[in-house]
């Protein structure tokens, strides 16, 4: 890890925190990936954007993704049918 990681990490909480606060950041839950094996640390987020832009702007703002700290994936997610209509 850098040296700076840990400094870093907390402007990336804060940043999580000020994004929640707006309802921006619906969710966050830490992976358990030690279960499977792995010494990575990881998260998985709901966020709500109105655009693909607006929601890299948000992943853009956190402090680790602008230091390279960190990689990531995105999920486009739509309603699931099954809870939508009428059965």
């Amino acid at each position: 890890m850098p040296a700076d990681f840990k400094e870093e990490h907390v402007k990336e909480l804060v940043q999580g925190q000020v994004l929640y606060a707006q309802g921006l950041l619906r969710q966050s839950w830490e992976l358990d990936l030690e279960q499977l094996g792995s010494k990575q640390h990881g998260a998985a987020c709901i966020f709500e954007a109105d655009s693909t832009q607006h929601l890299q702007g948000m992943i853009d703002s956190f402090p680790n993704v602008k230091t390279d700290y960190v990689d990531y994936q995105v999920f486009p997610l739509k309603p699931d049918p099954a809870y939508t209509q009428n059965i």
